[in-house]
């Protein structure tokens, strides 16, 4: 019994000196686990890197016992500082009516087919006619909204026939073998006036990957170095951000 009690507590130690003390404080002071399959202990109840459908996360009494079941968050958790409070975005402003967005987008697709499945030059000039995209009547951003690419961008057609590899280096659920069959359409090029939006405010593609009519999954490249910065699995509502093999988030189911 005693030498249950000493291992015990050796365990309990050795746990303790592994965490920073200020993440353990703050797991202390506030501990929070997304019960539908979280794998991480969070120190912030809206969590970035936890998808918002599973938000805010349920909070519990922190013990030893949950350190053996989860991990902890690198993005709260374990981040040098807490995170802050995301300013509040500004109000969007209307751009064009719902109705005469609808009439235009109409005609455009007895053109080009279904909106949702334009190419980068067909959204680039339906954005130089109507200001907006289908579906968006509202924008907060107009630098965000898609143009023609710039001349030192990576061809599109290039982008294409490398993005199926791309996606599968997130080493997510998308493997290539899941892709190959799959339509893949460079659906828009970018450029932001800042980066908040993950697009590169030097150019980016987006690109799209269809089964027949449903979307599967999207991904931003920068277009100028080719190297992906976003990618989310729609069906299992998946993102990864950041570069394939470096930490970034990866936002949970």
């Amino acid at each position: 019994m005693i030498l249950v009690i000493i291992m015990i507590s050796a365990f309990t130690a050795c746990i303790a000196e592994e965490i920073p003390e200020e993440a353990l404080n703050r797991l202390k002071e506030h501990c929070y686990i997304n019960p539908d399959g979280g794998e991480r202990l969070h120190t912030d109840q809206s969590c970035r890197s936890v998808h918002e459908k599973y938000l805010p996360l349920t909070e519990v009494e922190f013990s030893d016992e949950l350190l053996k079941q989860y991990s902890l968050c690198p993005v709260c958790t374990l981040a040098d500082e807490p995170q802050e409070e995301p300013a509040a975005p500004a109000d969007p402003a209307l751009v064009i009516s719902e109705a005469e967005l609808n009439r235009i987008t109409a005609e455009w697709e007895k053109q080009y087919g279904d909106y949702r499945k334009w190419d980068y030059q067909v959204n680039a000039a339906f954005v130089s006619e109507a200001g907006t995209l289908p579906d968006t009547p509202y924008v907060f951003d107009k630098s965000v909204l898609p143009i023609m690419p710039d001349e030192d961008a990576i061809p599109a057609e290039e982008i294409a026939g490398k993005a199926i590899p791309l996606a599968a280096s997130y080493g997510s659920r998308l493997a290539e073998d899941a892709l190959k069959d799959m339509q893949v359409i460079v659906s828009q090029y970018r450029k932001p006036d800042n980066d908040v939006y993950l697009f590169s405010t030097t150019g980016s593609w987006l690109i799209s990957f269809w089964d027949n009519d449903n979307i599967v999954a999207w991904m931003y490249v920068d277009a100028h170095t080719g190297v992906p910065s976003f990618l989310n699995i729609v069906p299992d509502c998946i993102s990864f951000q950041g570069e394939p093999g470096v930490e970034g988030i990866h936002y949970e189911e």
